[in-house]
């Protein structure tokens, strides 16, 4: 599996139980409506065993193809963003923890089978803290966390093979 794989999955999973938008922070796309959350990725690749596993095969064609396998770890922040609104009223205050205590309960239940079944796990998750900040006249109201998935990361190869080598005597040169 490939990063964008595995944030790709874990981006539609999370969006279809929170049944909000996710989407990449600092990107140049219009403000969604509120609730949202807005995810980053601090760390794609954090090596466990930089070594890796490897293996060779044979494909049809007569070729040798190396395999390399190893379990890297990453970790997203993801931010759940709300405001005040009227009609009817919201609290962002509110709507911006229950949006982002809901997402984190994803990964440690719900989420958590549903990553599992692609071969990911998650292996920590950070306390769900606030990140609000002032905006022109207003407060713009954000909760977020941080959580590190494991994935099985495979890289491949073909390899040279000699396929018909000539044998000189030593005497012969």
């Amino acid at each position: 599996m490939t990063f964008r794989e595995l944030r790709n999955a874990v981006v539609k999973g999370l969006s279809g139980y929170l049944e909000i938008p996710i989407v990449l922070s600092s990107q140049v796309n219009p403000e969604q409506e509120y609730p949202f959350l807005i995810y980053s990725s601090t760390a794609p690749y954090i090596p466990e065993n930089s070594l890796g596993e490897y293996r060779q095969m044979k494909t049809s064609d007569g070729d040798v193809v190396e395999e390399r396998k190893e379990e890297p770890t990453c970790t997203f922040s993801f931010t759940a963003c709300s405001a005040d609104r009227e009609d009817p009223l919201i609290l962002g205050e509110d709507e911006a923890l229950k949006t982002a205590e809901s997402a984190l309960g994803w990964f440690l239940h719900t989420g958590y089978l549903y990553l599992s079944r692609l071969g990911v796990t998650v292996v920590d998750a950070s306390n769900v803290q606030e990140r609000s900040f002032l905006q022109v006249d207003e407060e713009a109201r954000r909760y977020g966390f941080d959580v590190g998935i494991r994935y099985v990361r495979t890289d491949r190869r073909t390899v040279g093979t000699i396929a018909h080598a000539a044998a000189v005597r030593k005497g012969d040169l």
